[in-house]
């Protein structure tokens, strides 16, 4: 197994959070005077492909539109990989639909197109997601599909690509989001891409129907997004934001809506900012992974994100295969003792997913939601600091691993 050089000195007051959350006072500032002289248009954002483009409330509000406008019979299915942010199970049900659970490969974690197969005819449109960076199978997804139109949930994926083409370009529409667990924080806010011009049309028309959020709520969530960004800075982690961080989901304060209000001014502003820098913080990004996934390599029952062939995934997360629910909470545990914070993301999806109609048949989907945690990769994040999370990594698996082979041979003894 790799071992690191000595690392830094990490402690509560200069841990390593699990995600970056980089919204400066220059962004807040922006979106300060935006919310009263009004926010750019969105032809104005120019990094994600060609299509017409429009500004929504956020990217679940993008897909209940989206929906709306390609004006399927109330009730159809509607297909999505049950792994999953649940959101998207939400914005399908506002949309008058039903979810059509679909499992994911077991490498790369995205829809699964033999599943999707077995399930044709049970759904009227697909949401194709882009889970944590990692494009799916789009050729095969689009072969089953056939003329059902394709949505791209590309919210985890800008600057991906496969066989050289940008996510989201794929399908008929694509959606992205800037709220702040995404690769660009915006504070909230999304992005519709529509690649069809009848849709786009149809689209246009439910977007300009959107009511505008009112100053005072701008403001609101403006100052709410700007103390969570304090927060999150590594010096102030470990001692505020984490032990805050249930309770602020809990309250849902920045959670994105689904409402059918407009985007907030400054959100537009902020995330066409932001913009002008993202390509050299997917490389920084990319980077800081590819070295993680240099230096976790030879570790043995662990699935590691590797790329699909022909893809150049930007590694919106980095995310890891234990061997079981258990393993991963001695493991997250073990990490932060140390000060290395981690994610469960999407662990609660099974029994959302059953609340909204979910009877078994996806269970590499099951499995995974019980084994998989997210390591610190950001942009952010230093060589040194990568070394760190790599080695504070494996000795917290290795030390888990030899309690369960100790307790295993106390076990035998005693039987």
């Amino acid at each position: 197994m790799f071992r690191a050089r000595t690392p830094m000195i990490i402690s509560r007051w200069y841990s390593i959070p699990r995600f970056a959350l980089p919204y400066t006072p220059a962004d807040f500032a922006a979106a300060l005077l935006a919310i009263f002289r009004g926010g750019p248009p969105p032809y104005a954002f120019g990094l994600l492909g060609d299509g017409l483009k429009y500004w929504t409330r956020s990217g679940r509000q993008a897909l209940r539109l989206l929906l709306d406008a390609l004006e399927l019979k109330p009730g159809s299915g509607v297909a999505l990989p049950l792994f999953t942010d649940p959101s998207l199970v939400s914005a399908i049900v506002a949309a008058g639909h039903q979810p059509v659970f679909i499992d994911i490969d077991p490498r790369f974690l995205t829809i699964d197109p033999q599943s999707l197969e077995n399930a044709r005819g049970t759904f009227s449109a697909v949401v194709a997601v882009h889970l944590f960076g990692q494009l799916a199978d789009m050729p095969a997804v689009l072969a089953v599909a056939g003329s059902v139109p394709v949505i791209e949930d590309a919210a985890h994926a800008p600057m991906s690509y496969l066989n050289g083409c940008l996510a989201g370009t794929f399908g008929v529409a694509s959606f992205y989001s800037f709220a702040s667990t995404k690769y660009w924080p915006a504070g909230g806010g999304g992005l519709a891409v529509v690649h069809h011009p009848n849709l786009a049309r149809k689209l246009g028309t439910r977007v300009r129907s959107l009511s505008s959020p009112s100053c005072v709520e701008e403001l609101r969530n403006l100052v709410l997004q700007a103390a969570k960004a304090a927060v999150f800075n590594r010096r102030l982690y470990g001692a505020f934001a984490r032990p805050i961080r249930r309770w602020a989901e809990k309250w849902s304060l920045l959670e994105p809506c689904l409402d059918l209000k407009a985007i907030q001014r400054s959100y537009a502003e902020v995330a066409c900012r932001q913009a002008l820098q993202f390509p050299q913080r997917v490389e920084l990004q990319r980077a800081n992974s590819l070295r993680l996934l240099a230096r976790l390599g030879a570790v043995q029952d662990v699935i590691l994100p590797y790329e699909r062939r022909r893809t150049q995934y930007n590694y919106h997360l980095f995310p890891v295969l234990l061997r079981d629910r258990e393993e991963r909470t001695a493991v997250r545990e073990a990490m932060w003792a140390r000060f290395v914070d981690t994610s469960a993301i999407y662990s609660d999806v099974i029994k959302v997913g059953r609340r909204f109609g979910y009877r078994g048949g996806c269970p590499v989907a099951e499995s995974v939601a019980d084994r998989l945690i997210t390591l610190p990769n950001h942009a952010a994040l230093t060589e040194q600091d990568i070394d760190t999370v790599a080695q504070v990594f494996l000795s917290s698996l290795r030390a888990c691993r030899d309690t369960q082979q100790s307790a295993s041979k106390l076990r035998c003894a005693l039987s």
